[in-house]
């Protein structure tokens, strides 16, 4: 009843003219109500859209604490807010607890440092991964956090024509062509895991289409060792009776065709390479001006030494997330940071080993700033963390290749055939 009575009000007060009551009086209940009774799904594919699109691209709020606050900030407040109040399972995880420690570092270095400044961007950075820490805790067992978080992302590629720039390399509300890029290797990757054919046709297609419009390189290459992490002991999955998901075939010819085209569709190859070559051997002279355990805090510009050592390339950065939190963090930060990824592969299943490893081989194209490899990788920790949950109420832990096809978890009692059984590693579209 109040889900028909409240739109219905909300409506007829701005008809009528009153559209500062309807959001004064509605809101704030709309919001109790939300964090109350919203659905897991609702929440999660909400997160997942707003993690995929870049802070800037939402409306500006304010300022609080001389960091700019937008629509985006207060929307994943309002998320993880509703994940902690009802999430299921307090207790540790692995993935959480390296998530916490890389984090509290970063925080305890740039607080010391003396740089508001510098601890702003830092959160910032982290935001979407924290957040979506939360949200795993909520989601219920057996929940099949790709199959529902791949439509956010296929909606928020879909904006890139209405919302982007489409003249040379695809950008839109992700960010640059590189930002649109990842989204649509991620795609690729959960398309060939779909079960239904339409379904993978529809992402798989859909994903290739972002990769070409925003000529993306590195992200092609991740995209292609997603799905090589996919395929992975088709060989044992054959003689258990399960069918593999690609055939080995099948990924040499699309790698083959992916080195054909690229420099067909980035004539400019070359001064990329250039760039992103000077841009790494700029590395040394770097880390060398700072301290290599702690690094120089994240606001580098208060540091002339490294402004100069930067200049080498013209560009201010590394273009490389790895070569730049060993720059800002230093040892101690990149090992960290390695942590995170690393407990993330010994918890996920291979579905979400994948996104992983999309996204880790992405950080080597961009530097390490908000963006949206930080909402994916947010994604990964969200379905580690559902699953390292779910993993726990059983009791133990489930094998890293562990069913993530909630149907698949529920008896079969028809018969199938052993050559035509459904591998445990797909995304149900049932």
């Amino acid at each position: 009843m109040a889900g028909t009575i409240g739109p219905v009000l909300f409506a007829v007060l701005v008809w009528a003219g009153r559209t500062e009551l309807a959001l004064s009086a509605l809101l704030p209940s709309a919001t109790v109500l939300f964090m109350v009774i919203a659905p897991p799904w609702l929440i999660l594919i909400m997160t997942a859209a707003v993690v995929v699109i870049s802070p800037t691209a939402w409306p500006h709020l304010g300022v609080v604490g001389g960091a700019d606050i937008y629509l985006g900030d207060a929307l994943l407040v309002l998320f993880s807010l509703a994940a902690l109040l009802r999430m299921r399972d307090r207790a540790g995880r692995p993935v959480l607890g390296a998530v916490g420690a890389f984090v509290l570092y970063g925080l305890v270095r740039d607080v010391l440092g003396g740089h508001a400044e510098s601890t702003m961007t830092f959160l910032r950075i982290m935001e979407p991964v924290m957040v979506c820490a939360a949200v795993g805790l909520l989601l219920p067992r057996g929940f099949d956090l790709w199959r529902t978080a791949r439509w956010a992302l296929l909606g928020v590629l879909a904006t890139v024509p209405l919302f982007g720039d489409t003249r040379i390399r695809w950008s839109g509300l992700p960010g640059g062509p590189n930002d649109v890029a990842l989204v649509a290797a991620v795609l690729v990757v959960l398309g060939v895991a779909a079960t239904s054919k339409p379904v993978r046709a529809l992402f798989v297609l859909s994903g290739l289409w972002g990769l070409v419009g925003s000529r993306g390189i590195t992200a092609s290459l991740a995209a292609l060792a997603g799905v090589a992490v996919l395929s992975l002991g088709r060989r044992q999955q054959a003689r258990s009776g399960e069918r593999g998901l690609l055939h080995p075939l099948t990924l040499a010819c699309a790698a083959t065709v992916a080195c054909l085209a690229i420099p067909k569709i980035r004539p400019d190859l070359d001064v990329t390479l250039y760039v992103h070559t000077t841009q790494a051997q700029s590395f040394w002279s770097a880390i060398a001006s700072t301290n290599p355990l702690i690094g120089g805090g994240w606001s580098i510009v208060d540091s002339q030494t490294l402004v100069n050592a930067y200049r080498h390339t013209y560009l201010l950065g590394l273009h490389n997330v790895y070569l730049d939190m060993a720059v800002f963090l230093g040892g101690v930060g990149i090992g960290l940071f390695l942590l995170v990824l690393w407990r993330a592969w010994l918890t996920c299943d291979r579905l979400t080993r994948a996104v992983l490893v999309v996204v880790a081989v992405w950080f080597n194209t961009t530097g390490a700033f908000p963006g949206v490899g930080w909402g994916i990788l947010g994604l990964v920790v969200a379905a580690c963390v559902g699953r390292a949950s779910r993993s726990a109420a059983s009791g133990g832990d489930a094998p890293p290749e562990a069913v993530t096809d909630p149907a698949a978890l529920v008896p079969v009692v028809r018969p199938v055939a052993a050559n035509r059984s459904r591998p445990a590693l797909e995304t149900s579209d049932t």
